[in-house]
């Protein structure tokens, strides 16, 4: 198999890792805005290669991994899945745009690629799975975070809440998930995945809250439906070179390439 990734940032970085030791997979291709951070990964891991022109790797890979932004979603989702190749999404907040998920999903469907979304930094997606063939009545979440993870967040700085000055929990957000992945592009890519396995983005609720003692991402989700109840809580270790993204939705996409990969999927 042959991928193109584009986003060399730290998540980036720990799939490249982990693509060039697979056996399954025979080269890759890496793209950035910025260019010294592919530069970065092709010094370091022997597999990878420049991508000079992105379409071009598109055309000549059969998997596309988005791990850079939302922008990057929208620019280069309809393009592959165009091509009928397979396009994994990390930014899934870009779904929350309806025309964009509409053109998407409809093209997976006429030109057969698919299309794959990691559980990221959150629990309980293979519950609101198997829930949604059922009937489901809410699906809540919330999200504790220290102050520096929001300090430059558009939603923070466009509202005036001065972050250095909270004494205590803090909500600073509350609202749909239709807004909260406008509000927050970078930090509740997972309202997004609960969405899209759930309710959508209109009927799944989100807070966001402030701690200032807290040293660690913390997100619970809360699901009722016909199966019963489920309350989810993770607690999530910073990545070691961005404490702004979480270990964890790091190594999800690292096991969401694994399974397409090896062709074994446990779970719902």
């Amino acid at each position: 198999m042959k991928v193109f990734l584009i986003g060399c940032g730290c998540v980036g970085r720990v799939l490249a890792e982990n693509m060039d030791r697979m056996e399954e997979i025979e080269e890759f291709y890496v793209y950035d805005v910025v260019k010294e951070n592919a530069k970065c990964i092709v010094n370091d891991f022997s597999k990878s290669k420049i991508s000079e022109n992105p379409f071009e790797s598109m055309d000549e890979t059969d998997l596309v991994i988005e791990a850079a932004s939302q922008d990057a979603v929208a620019e280069f989702g309809s393009e592959t899945l165009k091509r009928g190749k397979d396009f994994m999404i990390l930014s899934v907040g870009a779904l929350g745009d309806e025309k964009l998920r509409k053109e998407m999903f409809a093209l997976a469907r006429e030109r057969g690629g698919k299309i794959y979304i990691p559980s990221g930094a959150v629990c309980g997606i293979d519950v609101l799975n198997a829930a949604s063939v059922a009937n489901i009545d809410s699906v809540e979440l919330e999200t504790v975070k220290p102050p520096h993870s929001l300090k430059d967040s558009d939603y923070i700085v466009k509202n005036n809440i001065n972050l250095d000055n909270l004494n205590e929990k803090t909500v600073v957000f509350e609202g749909s998930a239709k807004e909260a992945v406008k509000a927050f592009p970078r930090n509740v890519n997972v309202s997004a995945t609960l969405s899209l396995a759930g309710l959508g983005f209109d009927k799944t609720t989100v807070r966001v809250i402030v701690d200032p003692e807290a040293k660690r991402n913390v997100h619970r989700v809360r699901i009722t439906g016909d199966f019963g109840i489920s309350e989810c809580y993770v607690e999530n270790t910073p990545s070691p070179d961005n404490p702004r993204t979480s270990y964890l939705a790091a190594i999800s996409a690292v096991a969401t390439l694994k399974r397409i990969v090896s062709g074994i999927w446990i779970g719902v």
